[in-house]
């Protein structure tokens, strides 16, 4: 039934019903009737009645009828809207396994700085003597369950909200700088300190178990009681009224030392000194954040409160995927992450790190072990070349690596670079780097640096602005291709025994330079791609990058070209100008006198390099702009007599190299001592 045929039952009925009312209301006033009629008036009142119930059934029908009609878009015929919605890049599908919380079966007093052995060592690290005579209880809960962290599902949000709650800006500037310990854990103070002003405070303490951070573990917890102390203001030995703290120590595995919020600041400190060292080499940091931040929102407090995690780790973690899954968590949680950790070298993901054993159950040894520190930004941005043994070591980035820098930035937390040589002036030699401390030989003026923080984004928000502008595009490009090794030690002494044997050994020496010449030309094209788009960039830290890589592999090619091009020359024939002279020497030169193409390549290198010293000065740009500033760009030849055509002289007779007398004597020296294996530091 269509529409129309309900609306005119409806008005029908409404007509028969106004007819009822209107026969009833005449019967009303009418003399009274005789008795026969009473009869038939009764029947009429009665048809007046079912009429008015039929029709009210009827209306209520049609009500409920056009109440369940849906029009059909089709009979509809206004055209229909289509909104487009852009095609976005989808973010990155992040795949968390559960961790299981597993619990050593070992008692504490056994292993780590709580056995035998390691009250020595706790003596021999820390300068201040720890109370290690407290265990601190296991909570039974800790032994017996076991807590399972469960994926979480990014299904409602959307590409653009998921980068929205990443990148919300907290602060301006995330990175500071310390020499020591104790200075990072004061500063942790300040940061405690301002959230206790604002609200209610639990901390949630995480500590790194590798070998590397054994003796920080002790001078941190020593630090810590004293903070306690000062925050306090009593000497009770509680933490101060409103904060309470849990202990987490992670390595392969996480584990709750303090499971419980606690204000006792002796059994947190206590807690720190007893953890165990975990001998397997992995460090699974962000896992561990996220353990943390889960716990802490478990422990909710009445009213308002605040929730900070407080890790001290020296690598940068073997789970690194997670940073920017564990980075939402944080935020949807409102806990900060502040993390005091080591300065990431310039560039480099790898670094030297002087380790000196401290367990005597171990050969005293004083090593150089490979460390993960780097990089500090999530793509490469420096292009990696040099001319001499100088030209790779490492120097200070000024920032931390970059996935925990960038969840404390995320998070409003602060990431604290510990480096105990870090207020020595000049070059860092071995002899003085600290033991464990890594293999940093320049370090910079961290104000100085403010400027020039790495892009914290996430990775699809970064890939967008680097593909924005075909500089930045090309730097990260060429920055990745490199690691060139131009020329290590280049053939520079040629001995002429005869034209022939000069021409062979010109020849060979040419192929170094033959094999290198058309990977720079790739990387220098490469750069020469993104030179219209440079003047478009605005932040400091890009143009150093590009200006940089400009001037390096400009002033790579000049030298490269100078030095097959001197060759040439040389094989066309040349002729000493003194008797006595046989060998020829190249040395470096700062003329460029091989063509005009070579030299206007080598004054475009030094306009680029003069630019970096001059608009980026006191920074690890400037630093390696001067000093491929100051490496000649060419080469010029010399002549000396080194005596290679002059007959060998005779040996005197007899044999003066006589063995020396063997040492029968049978000598005990024991077994040798166990060495640890550095590689799981």
């Amino acid at each position: 039934m269509h529409s129309s045929d309900f609306l005119s039952s409806a008005s029908k009925c409404s007509t028969s019903q106004s007819l009822c009312h209107s026969t009833s209301s005449q019967n009303d006033i009418l003399p009274p009737p005789v008795p026969g009629v009473v009869k038939e008036n009764l029947l009429r009142k009665q048809k007046g009645r079912f009429s008015w119930l039929i029709s009210l059934a009827l209306h209520g029908a049609v009500l409920l009828c056009l109440a369940g009609i849906t029009l059909d878009p089709q009979i509809v015929h206004a055209p229909a809207i289509r909104i487009e919605q852009p095609i976005q890049e989808p973010e990155p599908e992040f795949v968390f396994k559960p961790e299981e919380l597993e619990v050593s079966d070992e008692d504490l007093k056994e292993l780590g700085a709580l056995s035998e052995r390691g009250v020595t060592v706790a003596e021999a690290i820390s300068s201040t003597k720890a109370d290690v005579s407290f265990v601190p209880p296991m909570p039974s809960a800790l032994l017996s369950d076991i807590a399972r962290i469960e994926p979480v599902s990014f299904e409602s949000m959307g590409p653009n909200e998921v980068d929205q709650l990443i990148e919300t800006i907290v602060g301006v500037n995330v990175g500071v700088a310390a020499t020591g310990t104790a200075g990072a854990v004061d500063r942790l103070s300040l940061e405690i300190a301002r959230s206790l002003e604002d609200a209610p405070t639990t901390v949630c303490w995480v500590f790194d178990q590798s070998v590397s951070l054994a003796g920080q573990r002790q001078e941190i917890a020593s630090r810590l009681k004293r903070v306690f102390r000062e925050l306090s203001l009593n000497d009770q030995g509680d933490a101060p009224d409103g904060l309470t703290n849990l202990v987490l120590a992670y390595g392969q595995r996480f584990q709750f030392i303090v499971n419980k919020p606690t204000r006792v600041s002796n059994e947190v400190v206590e807690a720190i000194q007893g953890i165990e060292i975990d001998n397997s080499g992995v460090e699974k940091t962000f896992t561990a954040i996220r353990a943390a931040a889960e716990r802490l929102n478990a422990t909710r407090r009445i009213g308002r409160s605040s929730k900070m995690i407080v890790v001290f780790t020296d690598e940068v973690g073997d789970d690194q995927v997670l940073a920017d899954q564990v980075a939402i968590i944080c935020r949807r949680l409102g806990v900060s992450v502040c993390v005091v950790g080591v300065p990431a070298p310039f560039g480099q993901r790898f670094i030297e790190m002087k380790y000196v054993e401290f367990d005597p159950s171990y050969a005293s040894v004083e090593d150089w072990a490979v460390v993960e520190q780097g990089p500090e930004t999530l793509f490469p941005e420096s292009i990696q070349v040099g001319e001499n043994a100088f030209s790779n070591e490492a120097i200070d980035s000024g920032f931390g690596p970059f996935s925990l820098s960038k969840i404390c930035y995320q998070t409003g937390g602060v990431y604290i670079a510990v480096h105990a040589n870090r207020n020595v002036r000049g070059r860092v030699n071995d002899r003085a780097t600290s033991p464990m401390s890594s293999r940093i030989r320049y370090f910079f003026d961290p104000e100085l640096l403010s400027d020039y923080q790495p892009d914290y984004l996430s990775a699809t928000k970064l890939k967008q602005n680097i593909s924005s502008n075909a500089a930045k595009q090309a730097l990260v490009m060429a920055a990745a291709a490199t690691n060139l090794k131009p020329m290590t030690s280049p053939e520079t002494v040629f001995p002429k025994k005869s034209e022939a044997e000069l021409a062979n050994l010109l020849s060979l020496a040419q192929r170094s330079a033959a094999v290198l010449q058309p990977r720079i030309d790739v990387i220098y094209g490469q750069l020469l791609r993104g030179l219209p788009d440079r003047d478009r960039i605005q932040e400091e830290r890009w143009k150093a990058g590009f200006d940089l890589a400009m001037g390096r592999i400009l002033a790579m090619k000049v030298r490269t070209d100078a030095y097959n091009l001197m060759l040439a020359r040389a094989k066309a024939g040349m002729q000493f100008e003194r008797p006595q002279s046989d060998t020829w020497v190249l040395r470096p030169s700062d003329v460029v006198n091989v063509g005009s193409r070579t030299e206007k390549f080598a004054d475009q290198a030094k306009v680029y390099l003069q630019r970096v010293i001059e608009d980026h000065a006191g920074t690890p740009w400037a630093f390696l702009a001067e000093r491929e500033f100051k490496q000649p760009l060419g080469y010029a030849w010399d002549e000396s007599h080194t005596g290679i055509n002059n007959p060998p002289k005779p040996r005197p007779p007899g044999n003066n190299n006589r063995p020396m007398p063997r040492d029968d004597k049978p000598k005990s020296l024991g077994p040798p001592m166990p060495k640890r294996n550095l590689k799981r530091i």
